[in-house]
């Protein structure tokens, strides 16, 4: 479940045909398309490995799983950028950078719903490590 999450989000996109979308329709139907096609897929991954997690054995479930792990990789984001931002490192101008933070986030943040105690224990240590260091940093900047 974790692999089959990053494999989604952590593959390179180009901004072309959504800048081109964006010009015809506007940047909001864009944003909530975006926002609707990643909501599907991953409920839809949530589907495919109905036992990788307790929350994605029914329905319902799955539906508070993908808000809680799409709220969980934006916050991780969020923090991210924030912590790149004070360090002296332009997010702005790699957007890449956030793509991989979110492909990321999101696959940890999956780890931590997992069945696999072991994998739960993993991503809760990365994310631990991830914000310590990073609050580190911004303690002696």
């Amino acid at each position: 479940m974790v692999g089959a999450a990053a494999a989604l989000f952590l593959r390179g996109t180009t901004s072309a045909p959504w800048v081109l979308l964006a010009l015809f329709v506007g940047l909001h139907a864009v944003l909530l398309i975006g926002a609707l096609v990643l909501l599907t897929v991953t409920y839809l991954l949530g589907t495919l490995t109905r036992y990788g997690s307790r929350l994605t054995e029914s329905s319902r479930g799955r539906c508070g799983w993908t808000l809680l792990i799409w709220a969980g990789g934006a916050a991780l984001v969020g923090y991210g950028r924030a912590a790149l931002g004070h360090l002296g490192f332009e997010p702005d101008r790699h957007p890449e950078v956030s793509h991989w933070l979110l492909g990321v986030g999101v696959a940890l943040v999956v780890g931590l719903f997992s069945r696999s105690r072991q994998i739960r224990v993993g991503s809760a240590a990365l994310i631990a490590l991830f914000v310590m260091v990073t609050a580190a940093l911004l303690a002696l900047n």
